[in-house]
């Protein structure tokens, strides 16, 4: 009790007499090398970046502290490498541990033995957020530190390799866990859009493309192994892909500390490379259990190369024929599925908790790098892939054929509904685009909208007669 008191203590007087430290033209430290020399950061600091551009040397870092928090103010700041690099690695070395990063853009990192990074990660675990990685030889690599818990979420990785095919997007080495979920990965230069060799990878929300003309290995390759949670993707391999199979487990030896189990959950898989195509490959000798459970397969090839006795095949819908999916705009890669999809109505409702790792898709990728929750609409059953179909394509499109008057309007945080003289059995609100957010329940007469971003909505009242009713409502 008296070790874990002192532990607090320390923690909270580390905490407490934590510095922030300002970085930009008009600061004290004129770009992010200088504040790195001045030698003065210590655990628990924050790094405020102006939103500007910093080009060679000025970008160039070694953070060494713990548990920082680097953080980019008035927009984006944009680290441009300009053929410099430190220590042989890439802009930024993050060799503390647990450090944070949010908003700063890393582009042109190139070193002499072709592996230079945005972000170089040699310390233990790291949180990367709202981030751009572009032009890279690698966006992220880290090291083979063996431990730590690494998350990496609304964040984009664009073109990043060397073309070498030992580069990537991104390059997670030996860690304890990865969760890559709200990303956008897509174009990288034959190598990977996602290399992990964790532990345990949940892998969740994102869309990993090649793109028109991308040329990557593979979409995701979870090379040793190990628990792997696979859900709520876009996965879309492009016709000229290096590789033919979209995802690739165990291919460099199933020696994870961890379980053999990869779960494929509600994803959206397709593909247009025409020749040797498999959608998933793994070693096939007894070594690994594969579940698959509400996914659209699209396109040519095959699903998979393991013995049916070593994989369950669970409300999949397989189907070459791509049209009969009725994405909405596959040229512009959304994937979102209309109300003549073969795939509506097909998924298996789950409600599977594994060791704490939630099997269950309840959320959706939304473009760029966001999400939004995951809801069938009125209805009580699941579709197959990564989204349920869209009920309207506008709020334009939904009837009107009576109507409850909420207040206030606008409203801030309690929306108050008004007694009615018919029932109302369900209620939804979209956005102003016509998407559905979320299915909100009413306590009292009264609904909590303090979560909601500002914008314009419509909450969509179903009877119990059936007929629709709607109402729009402003959060400043």
């Amino acid at each position: 009790m008296k070790i874990s008191l002192s532990l607090a203590i320390l923690f909270f007087s580390s905490y407490c007499f934590a510095a922030t430290y300002q970085v930009g033209s008009t600061r004290t430290y004129k770009s992010p090398n200088e504040l790195y020399l001045a030698n003065i950061l210590e655990d628990f600091d924050t790094i405020e970046i102006d939103a500007e551009t910093y080009s060679g040397t000025d970008a160039l870092a070694v953070w060494e502290a713990n548990s920082l928090t680097i953080v980019s103010v008035g927009g984006r700041a944009a680290m441009n490498a300009d053929d410099e690099y430190i220590f042989g690695k890439g802009i930024w070395v993050l060799s503390g541990n647990f450090i944070t990063v949010d908003g700063i853009e890393f582009y042109g990192a190139t070193v002499p033995d072709k592996n230079g990074a945005g972000i170089r990660l040699d310390g233990l675990g790291m949180t990367i957020r709202n981030c751009f990685f572009h032009d890279n030889e690698n966006g992220i690599l880290t090291t083979n530190v063996g431990g730590g818990e690494i998350l990496i979420e609304h964040s984009e990785f664009a073109n990043n390799g060397f073309g070498d095919g030992l580069s990537h997007n991104v390059y997670i080495g030996t860690c304890d866990k990865l969760t890559f979920q709200f990303n956008y990965s897509h174009g990288a230069k034959v190598g990977h859009n996602l290399k992990s060799r964790a532990h345990v990878n949940i892998i969740q929300y994102n869309r990993i493309i090649d793109g028109v003309n991308g040329n990557s290995s593979r979409l995701i390759d979870i090379s040793n192994g190990g628990f792997a949670n696979i859900k709520g993707n876009v996965l879309v391999q492009g016709a000229n892909a290096e590789n033919g199979n979209l995802i690739g487990y165990a291919l460099e030896g199933n020696n994870n500390v961890t379980p053999s189990e990869l779960y494929l959950i509600n994803n959206t898989m397709v593909n247009n490379r025409e020749a040797g195509a498999l959608f998933l490959d793994a070693p096939d000798n007894n070594t690994v259990f594969v579940q698959m459970i509400n996914n659209i397969f699209g396109g040519d090839g095959d699903l998979i190369q393991l013995n049916k006795d070593d994989y369950l095949d669970l409300n999949n819908v397989r189907e070459q024929d791509i049209s009969l999916f009725d994405f909405v705009d596959e040229t512009n890669f959304d994937y979102r599925i209309q109300e003549n999809s073969i795939a509506i109505d097909v998924g298996l409702s789950l409600f599977v908790n594994l060791a704490g790792l939630d099997l269950v898709a309840d959320y959706v990728y939304v473009h760029p790098t966001s999400f939004a929750v995951r809801l069938s609409g009125f209805a009580n059953t699941v579709d197959a892939g990564a989204y349920e179909a869209i009920q309207i394509s506008s709020t334009e499109d939904i009837g009107n054929d009576k109507e409850i008057l909420t207040y206030p309007n606008p409203v801030y945080n309690v929306l108050n509904l008004p007694e009615v003289n018919f029932d109302i059995s369900d209620i939804a609100l979209y956005d102003a685009q016509g998407r559905l957010i979320e299915k909100i329940q009413s306590e009292n007469g009264k609904v909590d909208v303090s979560h909601l971003p500002s914008g314009v909505y419509t909450l969509v009242f179903k009877t119990g007669d059936g007929e629709i009713v709607t109402n729009k409502i402003i959060m400043p």
